[in-house]
Protein backbone atom coordinates (compact mmCIF):
# COMPACT_ATOMS: atom_id res chain seq x y z
CA UNK A 1 0.00 0.00 0.00
CA UNK A 2 1.90 3.44 -0.94
CA UNK A 3 1.53 5.97 2.17
CA UNK A 4 2.70 9.69 1.36
CA UNK A 5 5.23 11.48 3.46
CA UNK A 6 4.12 15.05 4.84
CA UNK A 7 4.26 17.33 2.27
CA UNK A 8 6.62 19.68 4.04
CA UNK A 9 9.27 17.67 1.97
CA UNK A 10 8.19 19.37 -0.73
CA UNK A 11 9.56 22.95 1.24
CA UNK A 12 12.28 21.11 2.70
CA UNK A 13 14.31 19.63 -0.63
CA UNK A 14 13.98 23.35 -2.11
CA UNK A 15 15.27 24.25 1.12
CA UNK A 16 12.94 27.37 1.73
CA UNK A 17 9.30 28.57 1.40
CA UNK A 18 8.88 32.19 0.42
CA UNK A 19 6.14 33.75 3.67
CA UNK A 20 5.11 36.79 3.51
CA UNK A 21 2.86 39.62 4.62
CA UNK A 22 1.36 37.06 6.94
CA UNK A 23 -1.16 39.90 8.63
CA UNK A 24 -3.39 42.24 7.49
CA UNK A 25 -0.99 45.23 9.00
CA UNK A 26 3.00 45.50 7.69
CA UNK A 27 5.56 45.66 10.85
CA UNK A 28 8.37 48.21 10.63
CA UNK A 29 11.44 46.93 8.84
CA UNK A 30 13.59 46.28 11.28
CA UNK A 31 16.02 43.78 12.04
CA UNK A 32 15.55 40.87 13.58
CA UNK A 33 17.83 38.55 15.45
CA UNK A 34 17.73 34.63 16.86
CA UNK A 35 20.58 33.23 19.20
CA UNK A 36 20.70 29.80 18.75
CA UNK A 37 22.53 27.47 21.33
CA UNK A 38 22.01 23.15 20.53
CA UNK A 39 23.83 20.93 22.69
CA UNK A 40 25.52 18.36 20.40
CA UNK A 41 26.05 21.13 17.50
CA UNK A 42 29.63 21.79 18.73
CA UNK A 43 31.32 23.63 15.78
CA UNK A 44 30.36 23.32 12.43
CA UNK A 45 28.67 25.15 9.41
CA UNK A 46 24.65 25.35 9.00
CA UNK A 47 22.65 26.69 5.97
CA UNK A 48 20.19 29.46 7.17
CA UNK A 49 17.74 30.45 4.68
CA UNK A 50 15.20 32.79 5.06
CA UNK A 51 12.58 35.50 2.61
CA UNK A 52 14.76 38.92 3.02
CA UNK A 53 13.14 42.08 2.88
CA UNK A 54 13.15 42.73 -0.13
CA UNK A 55 11.03 38.78 -1.08
CA UNK A 56 14.58 37.65 -2.29
CA UNK A 57 15.79 34.74 -0.54
CA UNK A 58 18.30 34.78 2.11
CA UNK A 59 20.32 31.53 1.68
CA UNK A 60 24.01 31.51 3.37
CA UNK A 61 26.33 29.47 5.79
CA UNK A 62 26.97 30.41 9.42
CA UNK A 63 29.56 29.61 11.54
CA UNK A 64 28.83 27.62 14.88
CA UNK A 65 30.91 27.51 18.20
CA UNK A 66 31.15 25.41 21.43
CA UNK A 67 27.32 24.94 20.05
CA UNK A 68 26.00 28.39 19.52
CA UNK A 69 25.52 30.52 16.69
CA UNK A 70 23.18 33.75 15.99
CA UNK A 71 21.35 34.64 12.92
CA UNK A 72 20.66 38.10 12.42
CA UNK A 73 19.19 40.40 8.94
CA UNK A 74 16.06 41.73 7.94
CA UNK A 75 13.06 39.91 6.48
CA UNK A 76 9.35 39.13 5.03
CA UNK A 77 7.22 40.14 7.99
CA UNK A 78 6.87 37.27 8.57
CA UNK A 79 9.29 34.53 7.14
CA UNK A 80 9.72 30.90 7.45
CA UNK A 81 13.58 30.69 8.86
CA UNK A 82 14.95 27.23 7.90
CA UNK A 83 18.50 26.17 9.16
CA UNK A 84 20.21 22.67 7.79
CA UNK A 85 22.67 20.98 8.59
CA UNK A 86 25.24 19.65 6.42
CA UNK A 87 23.59 17.43 5.31
CA UNK A 88 20.75 18.97 4.01
CA UNK A 89 18.39 17.99 7.00
CA UNK A 90 16.53 20.78 8.88
CA UNK A 91 17.68 21.08 12.39
CA UNK A 92 15.73 24.19 13.58
CA UNK A 93 12.17 26.05 11.79
CA UNK A 94 11.15 29.26 13.20
CA UNK A 95 8.59 31.92 12.12
CA UNK A 96 10.20 35.45 12.80
CA UNK A 97 9.40 39.01 11.66
CA UNK A 98 11.09 41.93 12.00
CA UNK A 99 12.26 42.91 15.02
CA UNK A 100 12.26 39.53 16.77
CA UNK A 101 14.53 38.46 19.18
CA UNK A 102 14.54 35.23 19.57
CA UNK A 103 16.20 32.37 21.91
CA UNK A 104 16.03 28.82 20.94
CA UNK A 105 17.69 26.49 23.29
CA UNK A 106 17.65 22.73 22.64
CA UNK A 107 19.41 19.55 21.87
CA UNK A 108 20.57 18.89 18.17
CA UNK A 109 18.76 15.00 18.53
CA UNK A 110 16.01 16.61 19.59
CA UNK A 111 14.81 18.97 17.10
CA UNK A 112 11.17 18.92 17.85
CA UNK A 113 11.96 19.23 22.13
CA UNK A 114 13.34 22.94 21.06
CA UNK A 115 12.68 25.53 23.49
CA UNK A 116 11.44 28.76 21.71
CA UNK A 117 11.35 32.07 22.92
CA UNK A 118 11.12 35.58 21.89
CA UNK A 119 8.19 36.11 19.71
CA UNK A 120 4.51 34.79 19.93
CA UNK A 121 4.15 33.31 16.88
CA UNK A 122 7.29 31.95 16.93
CA UNK A 123 5.85 30.88 20.61
CA UNK A 124 2.76 29.15 19.14
CA UNK A 125 4.29 27.37 15.82
CA UNK A 126 7.00 25.39 18.73
CA UNK A 127 4.33 24.94 20.97
CA UNK A 128 2.82 22.56 18.59
CA UNK A 129 5.42 21.14 17.49
CA UNK A 130 6.65 20.45 21.21
CA UNK A 131 2.78 19.33 21.97
CA UNK A 132 3.22 16.64 18.48
CA UNK A 133 6.64 15.65 18.45
CA UNK A 134 5.23 12.09 18.41
CA UNK A 135 3.45 12.68 15.41
CA UNK A 136 6.26 14.64 14.00
CA UNK A 137 8.73 11.50 14.52
CA UNK A 138 6.36 9.06 12.38
CA UNK A 139 6.59 8.58 9.00
CA UNK A 140 3.01 8.30 9.14
CA UNK A 141 1.28 11.20 8.59
CA UNK A 142 -2.06 10.33 9.55
CA UNK A 143 -2.34 11.28 13.13
CA UNK A 144 -0.16 14.71 12.37
CA UNK A 145 -3.27 15.39 9.46
CA UNK A 146 -5.84 14.64 12.93
CA UNK A 147 -3.90 17.07 15.07
CA UNK A 148 -3.39 20.27 12.14
CA UNK A 149 -7.27 19.66 11.68
CA UNK A 150 -8.19 19.94 15.20
CA UNK A 151 -5.93 23.01 15.47
CA UNK A 152 -7.71 24.95 12.37
CA UNK A 153 -10.96 24.10 14.05
CA UNK A 154 -9.63 25.51 17.40
CA UNK A 155 -7.72 27.99 16.22
CA UNK A 156 -9.47 29.47 12.48
CA UNK A 157 -8.15 33.56 13.20
CA UNK A 158 -4.75 32.00 13.81
CA UNK A 159 -1.76 32.56 11.21
CA UNK A 160 0.31 29.35 12.84
CA UNK A 161 -2.87 27.85 11.66
CA UNK A 162 -2.09 28.56 7.87
CA UNK A 163 1.53 27.54 8.29
CA UNK A 164 0.35 24.15 9.37
CA UNK A 165 -1.59 23.85 6.55
CA UNK A 166 0.75 24.67 4.06
CA UNK A 167 3.52 23.46 5.94
CA UNK A 168 3.02 20.47 7.35
CA UNK A 169 0.09 18.69 6.67
CA UNK A 170 -0.20 16.03 3.88
CA UNK A 171 -3.13 14.70 3.22
CA UNK A 172 -3.50 12.06 -0.01
CA UNK A 173 -5.84 14.17 -1.86
CA UNK A 174 -4.04 17.56 -2.66
CA UNK A 175 -7.95 19.35 -2.33
CA UNK A 176 -8.41 18.73 1.12
CA UNK A 177 -5.49 21.15 1.70
CA UNK A 178 -8.05 23.69 -0.54
CA UNK A 179 -10.65 22.73 1.54
CA UNK A 180 -8.82 23.05 5.10
CA UNK A 181 -7.37 26.43 4.36
CA UNK A 182 -11.21 27.51 3.73
CA UNK A 183 -11.89 27.00 7.32
CA UNK A 184 -9.14 29.47 8.29
CA UNK A 185 -10.35 33.33 8.50
CA UNK A 186 -9.30 35.34 6.05
CA UNK A 187 -7.22 37.80 8.33
CA UNK A 188 -5.22 35.07 8.72
CA UNK A 189 -4.53 33.62 5.55
CA UNK A 190 -3.64 36.47 3.23
CA UNK A 191 -3.42 35.92 -0.30
CA UNK A 192 0.09 36.10 -1.14
CA UNK A 193 0.61 33.40 1.24
CA UNK A 194 -1.31 30.77 0.01
CA UNK A 195 0.18 32.54 -4.14
CA UNK A 196 3.72 32.05 -2.70
CA UNK A 197 2.77 28.49 -2.01
CA UNK A 198 1.15 27.57 -4.90
CA UNK A 199 4.11 29.31 -7.20
CA UNK A 200 6.64 27.21 -5.21
CA UNK A 201 4.16 24.25 -5.92
CA UNK A 202 3.86 24.74 -9.73
CA UNK A 203 7.92 24.95 -10.00
CA UNK A 204 9.16 22.06 -7.95
CA UNK A 205 11.45 20.21 -9.34
CA UNK A 206 11.12 16.76 -11.20
CA UNK A 207 12.49 13.66 -9.37
CA UNK A 208 16.23 12.82 -10.42
CA UNK A 209 16.37 9.86 -12.92
CA UNK A 210 19.62 9.21 -12.78
CA UNK A 211 21.88 7.44 -9.88
CA UNK A 212 25.44 6.97 -10.30
CA UNK A 213 25.90 6.36 -6.47
CA UNK A 214 24.70 6.88 -2.73
CA UNK A 215 26.93 7.56 0.21
CA UNK A 216 24.68 5.98 2.98
CA UNK A 217 24.66 3.98 6.15
CA UNK A 218 25.78 -0.14 5.47
CA UNK A 219 24.33 -2.45 8.08
CA UNK A 220 27.23 -5.31 8.01
CA UNK A 221 30.10 -2.90 8.33
CA UNK A 222 28.30 -0.35 10.76
CA UNK A 223 29.32 2.85 8.63
CA UNK A 224 28.37 4.96 5.74
CA UNK A 225 29.28 3.57 2.58
CA UNK A 226 29.63 4.27 -1.11
CA UNK A 227 26.70 2.78 -2.80
CA UNK A 228 27.60 2.10 -6.31
CA UNK A 229 24.42 2.27 -8.58
CA UNK A 230 26.87 2.53 -12.16
CA UNK A 231 28.60 0.31 -13.04
CA UNK A 232 28.29 -3.35 -14.15
CA UNK A 233 24.60 -3.99 -13.58
CA UNK A 234 21.51 -2.67 -13.22
CA UNK A 235 19.82 -2.23 -10.27
CA UNK A 236 17.05 -2.35 -7.93
CA UNK A 237 16.63 -0.31 -5.02
CA UNK A 238 13.57 -0.73 -2.77
CA UNK A 239 13.06 2.60 -0.22
CA UNK A 240 10.96 1.37 2.36
CA UNK A 241 9.85 2.33 6.53
CA UNK A 242 8.49 0.30 9.92
CA UNK A 243 5.35 1.76 8.97
CA UNK A 244 4.66 -0.29 5.36
CA UNK A 245 4.12 -3.09 7.23
CA UNK A 246 5.17 -6.21 7.93
CA UNK A 247 3.38 -8.50 5.36
CA UNK A 248 4.18 -5.27 2.19
CA UNK A 249 7.90 -5.88 3.15
CA UNK A 250 7.60 -9.70 3.05
CA UNK A 251 5.80 -9.48 -0.27
CA UNK A 252 8.71 -7.27 -1.88
CA UNK A 253 11.38 -8.94 -0.28
CA UNK A 254 10.32 -12.44 -1.75
CA UNK A 255 9.96 -10.88 -5.11
CA UNK A 256 13.27 -9.01 -5.21
CA UNK A 257 14.84 -12.75 -4.16
CA UNK A 258 14.02 -13.95 -7.33
CA UNK A 259 16.24 -11.41 -8.87
CA UNK A 260 19.53 -13.42 -10.25
CA UNK A 261 21.92 -11.17 -8.40
CA UNK A 262 25.03 -12.43 -10.88
CA UNK A 263 22.84 -10.32 -12.96
CA UNK A 264 21.84 -7.60 -11.23
CA UNK A 265 22.52 -5.50 -7.76
CA UNK A 266 19.63 -5.38 -5.13
CA UNK A 267 19.10 -3.22 -2.04
CA UNK A 268 17.11 -1.91 0.26
CA UNK A 269 17.16 1.02 1.88
CA UNK A 270 15.22 2.22 4.89
CA UNK A 271 14.06 6.02 5.32
CA UNK A 272 12.85 5.92 8.90
CA UNK A 273 13.83 8.44 10.96
CA UNK A 274 16.14 6.74 13.74
CA UNK A 275 17.15 2.99 12.70
CA UNK A 276 15.57 1.51 16.27
CA UNK A 277 14.66 -2.26 14.70
CA UNK A 278 16.25 -1.75 11.04
CA UNK A 279 18.51 -4.58 12.04
CA UNK A 280 15.66 -6.79 13.47
CA UNK A 281 13.04 -6.01 10.62
CA UNK A 282 15.46 -6.54 7.45
CA UNK A 283 17.24 -10.33 9.38
CA UNK A 284 13.15 -11.40 10.09
CA UNK A 285 13.17 -11.47 6.01
CA UNK A 286 16.16 -13.45 5.19
CA UNK A 287 17.83 -11.90 2.39
CA UNK A 288 21.41 -11.75 1.53
CA UNK A 289 21.53 -8.40 -0.76
CA UNK A 290 23.43 -5.06 1.49
CA UNK A 291 20.63 -3.28 3.60
CA UNK A 292 21.17 0.62 3.79
CA UNK A 293 19.76 3.36 6.47
CA UNK A 294 19.66 7.11 5.41
CA UNK A 295 19.60 9.06 8.47
CA UNK A 296 17.55 12.46 8.25
CA UNK A 297 15.16 10.28 6.51
CA UNK A 298 13.87 11.53 2.97
CA UNK A 299 15.58 14.89 3.52
CA UNK A 300 19.18 13.11 4.03
CA UNK A 301 21.28 15.06 1.13
CA UNK A 302 21.67 11.92 -0.57
CA UNK A 303 18.86 11.17 -1.56
CA UNK A 304 16.25 14.88 -1.47
CA UNK A 305 16.85 14.98 -5.11
CA UNK A 306 15.16 12.18 -5.64
CA UNK A 307 12.13 12.96 -3.95
CA UNK A 308 11.26 9.68 -2.17
CA UNK A 309 7.96 10.74 -0.58
CA UNK A 310 6.06 7.25 -0.28
CA UNK A 311 6.56 3.52 0.61
CA UNK A 312 7.00 1.20 -1.22
CA UNK A 313 9.18 3.41 -3.76
CA UNK A 314 10.94 1.07 -5.77
CA UNK A 315 13.92 2.27 -8.48
CA UNK A 316 15.13 0.14 -11.45
CA UNK A 317 18.31 1.70 -13.05
CA UNK A 318 20.36 0.47 -15.77
CA UNK A 319 24.09 -0.57 -15.72
CA UNK A 320 25.02 2.97 -16.42
CA UNK A 321 22.33 4.62 -13.78
CA UNK A 322 19.48 5.34 -15.63
CA UNK A 323 16.17 5.21 -14.34
CA UNK A 324 14.15 2.55 -16.12
CA UNK A 325 11.09 2.00 -13.63
CA UNK A 326 9.73 3.92 -10.46
CA UNK A 327 6.65 2.65 -8.89
CA UNK A 328 5.27 0.46 -5.95
CA UNK A 329 4.87 -2.66 -7.68
CA UNK A 330 7.11 -4.76 -7.06
CA UNK A 331 6.70 -7.48 -10.09
CA UNK A 332 6.73 -4.80 -12.43
CA UNK A 333 9.65 -3.72 -10.88
CA UNK A 334 11.08 -7.53 -10.83
CA UNK A 335 10.46 -7.64 -14.56
CA UNK A 336 11.77 -4.81 -15.68
CA UNK A 337 15.39 -5.33 -14.26
CA UNK A 338 14.90 -8.71 -15.84
CA UNK A 339 14.56 -7.10 -18.91
CA UNK A 340 17.94 -5.17 -19.04
CA UNK A 341 20.07 -8.44 -17.88
CA UNK A 342 23.06 -8.66 -20.45
CA UNK A 343 22.41 -10.85 -23.10
CA UNK A 344 23.79 -13.38 -23.91
CA UNK A 345 25.64 -13.79 -27.55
Amino acid sequence: MTRNYKSRVLIMACLVLVVTVMCSCKKENKPFKVKVELQGLGSQQVKVVYSGADGGIVDYWAKCENNAFEIEGTCANPSLLMVYNRMNVPIIKLVVAGGDKLEVKGKILEPYELDVKGSEMAEQYNTFLVKHKTEYKSANSQALNTAIENYVKDNPKSVVSTVLVLLDYSPSDDTAIDKLLEKIDDSAKPESLVASYSLLKARSKEPATKITSLNIFEQSIGDFQMARIAGDKPSIIFFWDRDLGMNNRKQIFDELKMIDPSQAQVMDISIDIDSTGWYYATHQLDSSWKHYWVPGSMMNGEIVSLQVNTTPTIIVTDSLGNQKYRGADPIKARQTIESLYPKLS
